[in-house]
């Protein structure tokens, strides 16, 4: 089984002429200094590609994949965009943004897209004032996606055989790979909390925590638009289930109607906790 030297000698720095084409466009026009490509699967198979080999030396040099909350069991993700430093302990997030303003990279976002039995992760970071990935990212989700099917199509065979060779994760990275804490866009940041709590918004945050991290999303869908049984169906539940979520949600939030409870939502969306 390889190891991470041996990753970063047989997969990214072989392919990195090739990644470095496929990922041209992002540093042409959105001035995105470095990209990150890894997949991993039910089994912990771990797939990755990027187009800084320097960077992935100094990562693997100093041992960050020990703490990356960004290589655990598939399950602990949710799909959507994250700010990279959104996640992590303080530990690493030290680590990681000292060394990331060595090699000018002080901002960085984290398309995950959740599969059934996978998860891919599509990372973009660069540095300030030329680079503004994370307000693009924000106002126009889109662009990422349309890079993420471009990146997969233009490198689908170096995918699909680093896949069959993939090393697990589970020997890798040990302990930490088993994780349980959820990596998800609707978990609003430290910093946000402390902040809204300091605007007098404390309320509002102790009745969004009240909520299960599943209700959320089940919220989020319903304020989006969903219907319930739209929503059942992106949740791979029943509409029965839906239904319960709903009657849990308004007892926990003090709601006497779905309606009260829609109007709390565009709330909670407006102060940033509901995306």
């Amino acid at each position: 089984m390889p190891s991470w030297k041996q990753i970063v000698q047989d997969y990214i720095v072989k392919h990195s002429d090739k990644v470095k084409k496929t990922t041209r466009p992002l540093k042409d026009h959105l001035c995105v200094s470095y990209f990150t490509y890894h997949r991993i699967d039910l089994d912990g198979k771990y797939t990755v590609f990027v187009d800084r080999p320097d960077w992935a030396e100094h990562y693997v040099q100093n041992q960050f994949y020990l703490l990356d909350p960004y290589l655990r069991h598939p399950d602990v993700y949710k799909s959507g965009i994250v700010n990279i430093e959104a996640n992590g302990s303080e530990e690493y997030l030290d680590k990681l943004m000292s060394s990331g303003r060595k090699f000018h990279l002080d901002i960085g976002v984290l398309l995950i897209e959740k599969g059934e039995d996978y998860v891919e992760f599509f990372g973009c970071s660069g540095a300030r004032p030329t680079c503004n990935i994370d307000t693009l990212s924000m106002n126009t989700p889109q662009i990422l996606k349309a890079f993420a099917d471009h990146f997969r199509r233009e490198m689908a065979p170096e995918i699909e055989q680093m896949g069959k060779e993939a090393s697990s994760l589970i020997d890798l990275k040990g302990a930490d790979y088993f994780t349980k804490e959820p990596i998800s866009p609707l978990i609003p940041s430290k910093a946000l909390i402390a902040y809204l709590r300091d605007l007098g918004m404390g309320k509002e945050i102790d009745l969004f925590f009240k909520l299960s991290h599943r209700e959320r999303e089940c919220l989020q869908l319903l304020h989006g638009g969903k219907s319930a049984k739209e929503t059942a169906a992106a949740l791979k539940l029943s509409s029965r289930t839906i239904e319960a979520y709903l009657e849990n949600m308004k007892n926990k939030l003090g709601c006497y109607s779905k309606r009260e409870m829609f109007a709390l939502a565009a709330r909670f969306h407006n102060l940033g906790l509901l995306p």
